[in-house]
Parts: C-alpha cells; sequence; structure tokens
C-alpha cells in the first residue's frame, strides 16, 4: 500500500496539465503567489510547491516538490465558491488517471488541501502556507 501511495503521488506530481485556465489573476486574488502545500499520506508527509501566476491574462499553476523537481504547468485553473480548484489529467505506466487539488482559505495566507485521484479512489488532505 505505501508503495502504491508513493507511486500515485509521483505519477500526479509528473502529470500533464488539461484544459483550458479559465481564471483570471484578478478572480484568483489572494491564491496568486507561492504556496508550500503539505499533504499527509500513510507513507508520512508530502510537500509540493506551487506557483499561481499570470500567464497571458490567466491564472496558471506550477507545481513540482522533492520527487519531482521539474515543474509541472497546470493550466486547468478554476474557483468554485470561494476555493481555488487545480484539475490534472494522465496516464502513469498505461493507467489513466484523474486529479484535482482543492485549496480552502483558511485564514490569512493558508489554507485546508484535498488532493483527490480518480474521483475519490485516493484521497490525501492537507494544508497550504503561501510564502
Amino acid at each position: 500500500m505505501a508503495r502504491l501511495v508513493g507511486t500515485i503521488a509521483l505519477a500526479i506530481a509528473l502529470s500533464t496539465g488539461l484544459g483550458a485556465a479559465q481564471l483570471t489573476p484578478a478572480d484568483a486574488g489572494a491564491f496568486m503567489g507561492t504556496w508550500t502545500l503539505s499533504l499527509e499520506s500513510p507513507q508520512g508527509a508530502f510537500e509540493q510547491t506551487m506557483v499561481l501566476k499570470d500567464e497571458g491574462g490567466k491564472a496558471v499553476a506550477e507545481i513540482s516538490s522533492q520527487m519531482a523537481p521539474d515543474v509541472q504547468k497546470v493550466t486547468d485553473v478554476t474557483k468554485k465558491g470561494g476555493d481555488l480548484v487545480l484539475k490534472f489529467a494522465g496516464n502513469f505506466q498505461g493507467n489513466p488517471y484523474d486529479a484535482e487539488i482543492t485549496m480552502a482559505p483558511d485564514g490569512t495566507d493558508k489554507c485546508k488541501v484535498t488532493f483527490d485521484v480518480n474521483g475519490g479512489q485516493f484521497t490525501m488532505s492537507g494544508t497550504g502556507v503561501k510564502k
């Protein structure tokens, strides 16, 4: 199980962002900037850096981690109510998957984070702190 969790986390970190960004930087508001996302898994903490920036008038995320230091661009960035939602789609070792990161504000420069794979088949929860 622990190996599966690590494999899924790596696959997500390496996934290709798909879809058109619909959120403007103005609409993203306080989410714009650099965040540290700390997620809990059965293997322990899994940390990623997420940068939300303006690219051609659209909010675009770039995610990296120690496990996958190459920057992953995420173009499907939206808001649901006050929450920021990042969506990924990819294929890992012949297995397609969908993933979604939801960041819910939790005070100034902090958020609660949910990292969902394949509509709830695997979920990690944690926190985000703006740098």
